[in-house]
């Protein structure tokens, strides 16, 4: 279970490191380069922290696929920005994906 604490505040670092990427405009506003840059390294030590006690398909493949969901989410609440349903049906089917192909690997860990 520690292992899964440690890909969703992967997750949550990487995401927010992105989202404050967007707001550097090309590197000239300082306080979202600050904020990328502690999200970046945040999520490489928890990644590096779950990799130690959980198979690296399982941290990948949950990472990414969470990471696809909050990015989309953030893209459509804060950066108001629209998802069509067929952009929606692609990352569910992406969601579903990881689920499945993690299902075994999840109940051993």
């Amino acid at each position: 279970m520690k292992g899964f604490l440690y890909i969703f505040f992967t997750v949550i670092s990487e995401v927010v490191g992105t989202a404050a990427l967007k707001e550097t405009q090309n590197f000239t506003k300082p306080l979202p380069i600050c904020v990328m840059s502690i999200g970046y390294v945040l999520s490489f030590l928890f990644l590096s922290l779950a990799l130690k006690v959980t198979p690296m398909s399982v941290v990948y493949s949950v990472s990414s696929g969470l990471g696809i969901v909050f990015s989309c989410l953030i893209s459509r609440f804060y950066f108001n920005q629209s998802l069509d349903y067929l952009q929606i049906l692609g990352i569910v089917l992406i969601f579903l994906g990881v689920l499945l192909s993690n299902g075994s690997n999840i109940h051993n860990t």
